[in-house]
């Protein structure tokens, strides 16, 4: 139900807009919603004053509203709580947070897109936490969603990694010990690399073979991105998220022949010092680089032919690219190199940047050699989570399934609570306390949620005729969010940030806390109680699709 629209209709003369004007109010004794009319003076050629009261005498008590008052030049709406709250809940079910509006469309997200010459750390959080958020937003307005992670496969990297086990291991050393081992060639081989820049052309010289397929190093190459890649999907999966697609540089790298005669084609290549670019400055960007002088692609390039390929492969309505905001340029410059190429979908393609994402200097330290790996981060939430419900006793939930979920949900509520362009500090100990503005609070509130219902279960399997009559302030303060999930999620998928949702999920539980502790649910009052466990009911199934969408599970028991 769309209150401020109702409101508008209720309002007898016609105004543009009318229903955007209208907010809520800023305290109960002022009612729920108000109308400034400020705007409508010059319109209308009336005082705000006289405006305020015209509408008001205009307005009859109805099941709508209750009462409405001019103060200034403003209409206070008081709403008929008992009245809209049973139609509100009454109609309400899990699909009312669903919509059609994406059926038949494909929503292409790439995100994640990890560099498998190294670990993942920290930084890749927010582009797997952000990316998978939209993809479970698009999923709820019924779009397709095909999750597609550009992995780093490609590179001088891989030279230095095979350099480094030829050097300093064995490949019988790498099969054993798997990814831990490639990191310390790695490692090992870049600070030698400080001192010795031989190790430069060496690493450039495997790598070239690699290109070439030489039958030595190619299969060393191919074992060494299959243990990358299974560590990357490991902890994709310790974070709740599985791609549809994970071709990355190498695949996409065949392409780029096709690319550059697509770009001559168009007359779009020039020369520059012996590199052959795009000039893009009569469009404000600087020139993009298309090969090298030495005839190497770059990223740019290779995401021409990738778009390409996935356009033709999902026929994507939407192409989404989730990264950090400092590839913004490298984005533009892609989407205007294929519009003047001709592709038509290059309309369709859209970078979501985020700001930086950081850990308090010194807070993590890594057995490998490097602060803030994701592995560790996760570890390391983890433990701090077993640490906080070692003396709680559970019957429903493995204690060691709820300090998994509740690490894995603060460190995915860490990223999404902030909006994303702005950059933010990751901090631990305030994340994992059960008061404030937390994943762990917003989670005891679920399991306060699911224990109100199992109690009233056992009470009774007889359902009465609701009486939401007994509804206070703070009861209907709740249900007005329940109904207003729906325009929130709109609101977040329009501006692509899901902080919006998860402001207000975190809004939904403080207005259901207070309630609970205003207002005794299970009163013994057969229709009051029945009244209020269909709010306990609504709410439950609204957090459970807020909770799904900011990547934090549900308990039972916490």
């Amino acid at each position: 139900m769309n209150i401020k629209n109702n409101i508008a209709e209720l309002i007898n003369f016609n105004a543009e807009n009318l229903q955007n004007l209208i907010i809520e109010s800023i305290s109960q004794d002022k009612g729920d919603y108000c109308l400034p009319c400020f705007s409508l003076a010059k319109e209308m050629h009336l005082s705000p004053v006289e405006i305020a009261k015209n509408i008001v005498s205009s307005i009859k008590p109805n099941n709508l509203i209750e009462k409405c008052e001019v103060v200034g030049g403003y209409v206070n709406f008081f709403l008929n709580k008992a009245e809209l709250s049973k139609q509100i809940l009454t109609h309400f079910n899990a699909e009312s947070l669903k919509s059609s509006e994406g059926n038949g469309k494909v929503v292409c997200i790439d995100y994640g897109s990890p560099n498998l010459a190294k670990y993942l750390h920290i930084g890749h959080l927010k582009t797997i936490v952000i990316g998978e958020s939209l993809a479970r937003l698009f999923s709820q307005f019924g779009y397709t969603v095909k999750r597609l992670n550009y992995i780093g496969d490609y590179g001088t990297p891989f030279g230095k990694m095979i350099g480094g086990m030829f050097k300093y291991g064995s490949l019988k050393e790498v099969k054993a010990k798997g990814n831990e081992a490639l990191q310390s060639y790695y490692v090992r081989f870049n600070k030698e690399e400080e001192t010795n820049q031989e190790l430069s052309q060496y690493a450039r010289d495997i790598f070239k073979k690699i290109e070439l397929k030489d039958p030595e190093i190619y299969p060393i190459y191919q074992q060494i991105i299959e243990i990358g890649l299974k560590e990357a999907k490991k902890m994709f999966n310790t974070l709740g998220v599985k791609f549809d697609d994970y071709r990355g540089e190498m695949f996409y790298n065949q392409f780029v022949p096709r690319t550059i005669k697509m770009l001559e084609s168009k007359h779009l290549l020039t020369e520059s010092e012996g590199a052959k670019i795009v000039d893009l400055t009569p469009y404000n960007l600087t020139p993009s680089v298309m090969l090298k002088n030495d005839g190497t692609s770059l990223y740019t390039t290779r995401d021409i032919g990738a778009a390409i390929e996935r356009h033709k492969e999902y026929n994507f309505n939407k192409m989404i690219y989730v990264t950090d905001v400092a590839q913004t340029l490298n984005f533009k410059q892609l989407f205007k190199i294929c519009e003047l190429l001709g592709l038509g979908f290059a309309k369709d393609m859209e970078h979501i940047a985020y700001g930086r994402f950081s850990l308090p200097d010194g807070k993590i330290s890594s057995r490998r050699g490097k602060q803030a790996v994701l592995a560790d981060l996760m570890e390391f939430c983890q433990n701090k989570a077993q640490e906080i419900i070692k003396d709680r006793k559970f019957e429903l939930e493995k204690p060691q399934d709820v300090a998994k979920k509740v690490a894995r949900a603060v460190m995915n509520y860490s990223v999404l609570k902030v909006e994303i362009v702005k950059d933010c500090v990751f901090d631990i100990e305030k994340s994992f306390s059960f008061d404030g503005e937390t994943a762990p609070y917003m989670q005891y509130t679920y399991t306060r949620l699911e224990s109100i219902i199992r109690k009233f279960n056992l009470l009774t399997n007889k359902k009465c005729t609701a009486d939401y009559s007994c509804f206070n302030a703070d009861a209907f303060e709740v249900v007005k969010y329940i109904n207003d999930f729906y325009l929130t999620m709109q609101t977040s998928l329009t501006k692509r940030d899901p902080s919006i949702i998860a402001k207000r999920v975190m809004d939904m539980c403080k207005a259901f806390n207070k309630f609970y502790t205003s207002c005794k649910v299970l009163d013994g009052n057969p229709n009051t109680t029945q009244a209020k466990i269909n709010l306990v009911k609504a709410l439950k199934t609204t957090l459970q699709v807020g909770f799904n969408i900011l990547c934090i599970d549900t308990l039972k028991e916490m």
